[in-house]
């Protein structure tokens, strides 16, 4: 009998330990994705229907598709000493160029972030 209640109380000694709160497990959040699309500031130099994005660093050929045309078409709005030569800011994409002609890399403009020029006034927008 006293081997019978010694196992019974081991058992129960056992079962009690198991229901015992184990520390909480704190989630970690994965890390996200950087931004794959980088800022670049530069001079945007457009000659005729072409343009390229020149920087401190790097100098790229731009794609030419709507969002470019959309900055080149833009900068009617502002006062520039050259309107071939605007500094901006733009979010872009850089490729190597498949073409044989022109510059290596290629630049996609996803984003335009910022034009450093000053917006012309209501009245030289009408005496132009």
């Amino acid at each position: 009998m006293r081997k019978l209640l010694f196992i019974v109380g081991i058992l129960m000694v056992m079962a009690s330990c198991e229901n015992e709160q184990q520390p909480e497990e704190k989630l970690i959040s994965a890390p996200t994705a950087e931004d794959s699309i980088q800022i670049y500031q530069g001079t945007f130099i457009t000659v005729g229907k072409s343009a390229v994005l020149k920087g401190n660093q790097f100098v790229y050929e731009v794609k030419m598709d709507s969002m470019a045309k959309l900055l080149k078409d833009s900068f009617k709005n502002y006062e520039l000493i050259d309107s071939n030569l605007i500094p901006i800011e733009v979010k872009g994409k850089v490729t190597n160029n498949v073409r044989f002609s022109g510059y290596s890399q290629i630049i996609e403009i996803k984003e335009i972030v910022a034009v450093f020029a000053e917006k012309q006034s209501e009245n030289e927008k009408t005496e132009n």
